[in-house]
């Protein structure tokens, strides 16, 4: 990064934190301050490391810290969060998470999730339209709700969801179908040929041990793939890559989930 590049930290300068335990592995500093500085923004997002067990008295002051604009959500506080604000979105009722807040013009606090609109903007990059396709999902937690509730409502034709708690997919294709989605999902297994588009929202692959979070023995081109785990590569890239897929990993739903919270935050400079 060129000093043209390095944020200025001023008196005036307004903060967004971003939240969670641990927080030594978050990269978005590094990608979010010289999008700011070269916006002309006057604010800088800073890493705050809050132990879980002293999440509700800890974050009750943060957000009392007068030039403090916004907070970015990671685990385990996405859900945490929730009570402590003031109004949320549809879709972060819809999770029950939200993963970005910022403060109102009134002071009050109000938080939306984004997880699915990084998914759409990472399937978006490959140059897939989604309507239509056959989705098949691996992971109803956290992410894979707010990605299921996004995908069922941009005019695919099925969507498989499974989990190795089957109890959770369940419960998440239930929550899907009560909120009037236009499709209600499956939570039988299936297997990646029957799908036009794989997504995999597990941490399954974030180890140097693991492999694939499912049986890709028939993947073929004509699947394509998106890994939301934020490793340049991981064992499903890699049989991706092989089988010839269109695919794409977690950089590319970070890419479109910063662009939508930055604008969420009015920080936006038009950049997907």
């Amino acid at each position: 990064m060129s000093l043209a590049q390095q944020p200025t930290i001023r008196g005036t300068t307004r903060l967004i934190g971003i939240v969670g335990d641990p927080i030594a592995q978050v990269k978005s500093p590094q990608s979010w301050n010289p999008r700011l500085a070269e916006g002309g923004h006057d604010a800088v997002l800073v890493p705050i490391h809050v132990r879980a067990a002293e999440f509700d008295q800890t974050i009750e002051a943060i957000m009392r810290i007068a030039n403090l604009d916004g907070l970015v959500l990671t685990m385990p506080f996405k859900e945490r969060i929730v009570r402590r604000l003031a109004s949320i979105s549809r879709r972060a009722e819809q999770v029950g998470a939200v993963n970005a807040a910022k403060r109102s013009e009134t002071g009050s606090w109000i938080g939306d999730m984004f997880d699915g609109v990084g998914l759409i903007g990472a399937a978006r990059s490959l140059g897939i339209e989604l309507a239509g396709l056959r989705v098949g999902l691996i992971g109803a937690g956290g992410a894979g709700s707010a990605i299921a509730f996004a995908l069922a409502e941009s005019g695919i034709a099925s969507l498989h969801i499974v989990d190795a708690d089957w109890d959770r997919s369940e419960n998440l294709a239930k929550r899907i179908a009560e909120a009037g989605a236009p499709i209600v999902p499956s939570t039988r297994p299936f297997r990646v040929g029957e799908v036009d588009l794989l997504v995999n929202a597990t941490p399954v692959g974030m180890g140097a041990d693991d492999g694939t979070p499912i049986d890709v023995g028939d993947l073929t081109a004509a699947t394509s793939v998106v890994d939301i785990v934020t490793r340049p590569t991981t064992p499903l890239l890699a049989a991706a890559e092989r089988a010839g897929c269109r695919h794409t990993g977690g950089a590319a739903m970070v890419a479109a989930q910063t662009a939508a919270i930055l604008s969420f935050l009015g920080l936006g400079d038009g950049r997907p």
